[in-house]
């Protein structure tokens, strides 16, 4: 009697049952996940992530692993000497064949709508801020904070770090492959390098809402600083700030945004990658004359080197923290004392506020502690009478205090403001003066000009209760140092005393 041969079947092949076993539990995840989806109104990362990304890569596992298990058996087969043949051909008339072929085509098709639609959303939900700001939650707490204390709170990420286009969506993508892999091997830095490498032009992300050929005329700014005195004295600078433009349909073209201008280029040589140290620049008007500018004593590399990067100036050189500004104690304390969130009135509370925030600390939990008992320990030795005539208003100190650390102090990442210069000013970082520094010449001795009037003029200035300056021309004032440091101030940089060490 002749034995039935048995019927091989895809499943005795242990590949062949995982990948089953991956595609049924992949599935009844996804399906669970995506219900699960539709029902709640609360953005989550990181349920997305899992819905979106990791579900439907656990079916394609599975799919794969089918596949890799079809391809062992032909190839076991062949090595057996037996013929394997793929009958291409539909043959309606056998109901096993086209059960077989409807099944194969019902989860073909299954498969290609969750691969299409978890695609899709995959990419919304890696776009999302919640995505970009939540998901590393330690490592992006101080972006994340930031950006959401900043003017751009509601334009999304992926605007300025991405832009419009495929091509950067997929070098942001695979870079992003990069930081996953840091983040599992816990290898990133701390704190995050900046500025980053490859970001896009500005041109193609920040023009596209901020024209500079659409900036001119001036801007009234008022500056109130407040000293380390008894009485946290205010003074108040008044600055008509030159904002300029680039039409000259609408004034001259002059101001700040000089530089960003169309007709001019600007280019410079950084030293050092946080593109603080800078002596050379280079200058192309709109007459095509070329303008070299070089710092004598600086040691400047070889210019047709080409490891030596020379760069085009535009915005981010100037606005290099639109998104991600971390403020320095001294102008957080200016702020929160000018608009009454820290009482002026309590004795000493700047100089003191200063010195608790600027205190190194290993955690944010020991900063809180620490700077939770600061203020009443301060006040309790120092006037203990005010401890209960003024509770309300040291306790509303303290909160203020507690607020400014949250929003700008990150020591398990080492990042605050001593860690991210910024160059939108030239009181605790150089700013401006990291070109205008009154030291480069161009070959006929002309200078990268320092004075003050190039950028502002100071319209009043004095003691904020009563200016005792205002200006009675348009040549503006003098700038008047609130310290008597007599003719000091004309030959030095504000930076060599606003140290991010001295906090103020």
């Amino acid at each position: 009697m002749v034995k039935p041969t048995k019927k091989r079947t895809l499943f005795r092949h242990p590949l062949a049952a995982l990948g089953g076993a991956l595609l049924l539990a992949g599935g009844f995840l996804f399906l669970i996940l995506i219900l699960i989806d539709l029902s709640s109104d609360v953005e989550n990362p990181y349920r997305s992530l899992v819905t979106f990304v990791a579900a439907p890569a656990v079916i394609l596992l599975g799919f794969a692993l089918f596949l890799i298990a079809i391809w062992l058996q032909v190839r076991a087969a062949r090595r057996r000497g037996e013929k394997v043949r793929f009958n291409l051909s539909i043959d309606p008339t056998d109901p096993s064949y086209m059960r077989n072929l409807w099944l194969f085509l019902g989860f073909s098709a299954v498969l290609i709508f969750v691969v299409a639609y978890s695609g899709t959303r995959a990419y919304d939900a890696t776009d999302s801020v919640g995505f970009c700001g939540e998901t590393c939650h330690v490592i992006m707490e101080p972006q994340n904070v930031t950006y959401h204390n900043s003017p751009h709170a509601r334009v999304p990420c992926v605007e300025c770090h991405i832009g419009p286009g495929a091509s950067f969506w997929v070098k942001a993508k695979f870079d992003g492959i990069r930081q996953v892999f840091a983040t599992i091997f816990n290898t990133f830095s701390r704190p995050i390098e900046t500025p980053v490498v490859n970001l896009r032009p500005a041109q193609e992300t920040c023009e596209e809402c901020h024209w500079p050929r659409q900036f001119y005329g001036e801007k009234l700014v008022t500056h109130t600083y407040y000293r380390t005195d008894e009485e946290n004295s205010p003074w108040t600078i008044n600055l008509l700030v030159k904002i300029g433009g680039g039409n000259p349909r609408t004034g001259k073209l002059e101001g700040i945004h000089w530089h960003m201008l169309d007709a001019n280029t600007v280019e410079y040589l950084a030293l050092d990658r946080k593109r603080q140290e800078i002596p050379w620049v280079r200058l192309v008007n709109s007459d095509g004359d070329t303008i070299v500018y070089v710092d004598p004593d600086a040691d400047i590399p070889d210019l047709n080197d080409p490891a030596t990067e020379i760069r085009r100036f535009d915005c981010m050189d100037c606005h290099n923290r639109p998104s991600h500004s971390f403020l320095p104690p001294a102008k957080a304390l200016n702020l929160a004392l000018s608009t009454r969130n820290i009482s002026p009135g309590l004795p000493y509370v700047r100089e003191v506020g200063l010195s608790l925030l600027n205190d190194e600390y290993d955690s944010k939990q020991e900063a809180l502690a620490a700077i939770s008992q600061g203020l009443f320990e301060y006040y309790q030795e120092n006037y203990p009478e005010l401890l209960e005539a003024k509770k309300d208003e040291i306790d509303q100190a303290t909160r203020s205090l507690l607020t400014i650390y949250n929003q700008n102090f990150f020591p398990e990442m080492k990042t605050d403001y001593r860690a991210r210069e910024n160059n939108l000013s030239h009181f605790v970082n150089d700013g401006c003066f990291r070109c205008h520094d009154g030291v480069k010449e161009n070959e006929e001795g002309g200078t990268l000009s320092s004075a003050c009037t190039s950028c502002h003029l100071i319209v009043a200035q004095g003691p904020s209760e009563k200016l005792s300056e205002i200006a009675s021309d348009i040549s503006g004032l003098e700038f008047q140092h609130p310290e008597d440091i007599d003719e000091a101030w004309k030959e030095m940089k504000c930076t060599e005393c606003h140290t991010p060490e001295s906090g103020y």
